[in-house]
């Protein structure tokens, strides 16, 4: 595969991104529940880096798609908790595409020659620490559940940690995202030969 075609493939992914997460503002905002689509949670956050990053070359977006993003849009696809809807079944396939392609695009941007930065995870993880806080404000100002703080997701492996308590929820949640960094540094060290 060309890198123009790799580029054209890239900016394709984005804007069917870019048109899934539309759809799913417009279904959320059409039943009044606008406050839900603020982009607070990981998947929204990592949905909206991979559509700039279908645009331009962004080290920083790459980096937080490669040490959190992808890896948290793969568990939402394994473990899928799409929020109800009057419109279910086009909310379902709108939340496959937004997953789908927050995965797509920084592979293709990899395949064009990006590659992660070495030691980005520390960075990575200062970010979403950033985010958390701003969610936990959110979260109790608006009655929402972004980054899942307030709450698991119905049907997934999360509701049986929280029923441990919300302390070893967040410990079991610390635990998972420094896992994750962790694992994607190492692969990170076998695919691109990333040094300690």
């Amino acid at each position: 595969m060309t890198k123009r075609k790799i580029a054209r493939a890239r900016r394709i992914c984005g804007a069917a991104l870019a048109a899934s997460m539309a759809a799913t503002f417009g279904m959320l905002a059409a039943q009044g529940r606008w406050t839900e689509a603020l982009p607070l949670h990981l998947c929204s956050v990592s949905a909206l880096l991979a559509v700039y990053l279908s645009r331009r070359d962004s080290q920083s977006a790459l980096d937080f798609l490669w040490y959190l993003g992808m890896a948290g849009a793969a568990l939402a696809l394994i473990f899928p908790a799409p929020a109800v809807s009057l419109w279910q079944a086009a909310f379902n396939a709108s939340y496959v595409v937004t997953h789908a392609m927050a995965i797509a695009v920084p592979v293709l941007s990899m395949m064009g020659g990006m590659r992660p930065t070495r030691g980005g995870a520390f960075h990575v993880l200062t970010q979403l620490h950033a985010l958390a806080a701003l969610s936990f404000a959110a979260n109790d100002v608006l009655g929402t559940d972004f980054l899942f703080l307030a709450g698991p997701p119905a049907g997934t492996p999360l509701v049986a940690v929280y029923a441990m308590g919300k302390a070893a929820y967040y410990a079991f949640l610390e635990a998972l995202l420094l896992a994750v960094c962790g694992a994607m540094t190492c692969l990170a060290r076998v695919i691109f030969r990333h040094k300690t």
